[in-house]
């Protein structure tokens, strides 16, 4: 996978977050798949494993923000098999409060499949939507 295609996966991918598919997300991965919010903060720092777990989380999240996070893509880049994204959600979430937060994802590809992703956000913010 030339580092156009590998953008345009991640694109792809992120995307998907709209209004999750957890069939077409399970296709994307690889079957040794890591999804890790990088935090320290109960219910989002374990990491999401496997197709199986992709598939739970797609509905997780469809639960959590059901009009998706609504992102707004900044700069891309690739290189080798790893590929590099900032964004900023801007939704209201399932319990009515606002969510704006800012990420940068990371990705690591095997072949033309994502291997592993860390999200990096404002976990400070998560905390006060989603867990207070």
């Amino acid at each position: 996978m030339n580092t156009a295609e590998m953008k345009e996966t991640v694109l792809e991918f992120l995307k998907e977050f709209e209004d999750p598919d957890p069939t077409k997300l399970e296709t994307m991965v690889s079957d040794n798949f890591v999804y890790q919010v990088i935090a320290n903060m109960p219910g989002f720092s374990e990491p999401i494993k496997g197709k199986e777990g992709m598939k739970e989380f797609a509905g997780t999240l469809k639960a959590m923000l059901p009009s998706g996070p609504n992102f707004r893509f900044g700069p891309i880049i690739a290189e080798g098999d790893h590929a590099a994204v900032q964004c900023e959600s801007n939704t209201t979430a399932a319990n009515g409060k606002k969510y704006n937060n800012r990420y940068h994802f990371y990705f690591r590809f095997e072949g033309d499949k994502i291997a592993e992703v860390k999200e990096y956000c404002d976990t400070n913010h998560a905390r006060e939507v989603f867990a207070s």
